[in-house]
């Protein structure tokens, strides 16, 4: 019983000595609540970061002048500080990975290789529908010739005719390309692939 009486005196004595800001106090306080909030953070925020929020209480504490009733109303702010402080981390944690997440993913649109790829694809998307307005003789030698990359001995070979019919028939499907596509596109698509 008579320590219970000591434990309310220091109770008393320290509450009254941390609203005069005396810095023992506050670093007896510490070293009596900080493993418990630590212990209590960890779920929120995990252990290296838990230090930090029950860190970033206590020097607020230090440099407000916050007023307390008894312990238990010490207490109740201390634990609410920090669960309050691991939320904010949280929340500060969740906007700077979606921050992340949006610039990588505009950095990509902005990306020589990824503007690069759009225009190639598109390019590819012209030339097939060009090439397939084309007689069906013709599209089949200029696909296989430009766009699969055969020779025109491979071609001749692959579509059972001379080496001339192949050459020809390339010389009249670029003809006709040019007169299917507008110059701009077909400027690109010759660079592109032939």
């Amino acid at each position: 019983m008579v320590r219970n009486r000591k434990e309310k005196y220091d109770e008393i004595e320290m509450l009254f000595k941390l609203q005069e800001g005396d810095k023992k106090a506050y670093g007896q306080l510490f070293l009596s609540h900080y493993s418990s909030l630590c212990l209590f953070a960890e779920p929120y925020v995990g252990e290296e970061s838990a230090e930090d929020v029950v860190e970033d209480v206590f020097l607020k504490l230090l440099q407000s002048d916050f007023s307390f009733n008894d312990s238990a109303h010490l207490k109740a702010f201390l634990y609410r500080s920090v669960k309050n402080g691991c939320l904010d981390l949280i929340k500060t944690t969740v906007r700077q990975s979606e921050r992340q997440f949006a610039y990588a993913h505009e950095a990509d649109e902005h990306e020589p290789g990824y503007v690069t790829h759009i225009i190639q694809t598109e390019a590819i998307r012209l030339l097939h529908q060009a090439v397939n307005s084309l007689p069906s003789q013709t599209a089949e030698v200029l696909k296989i010739t430009y766009l699969e990359g055969m020779s025109n001995q491979e071609a001749a070979d692959e579509l059972h005719v001379s080496i001339n019919t192949i050459k020809t028939q390339k010389q009249r499907g670029l003809s006709k390309l040019r007169q299917i596509l507008p110059k701009d596109q077909l400027q690109v698509l010759l660079l592109l692939f032939f």
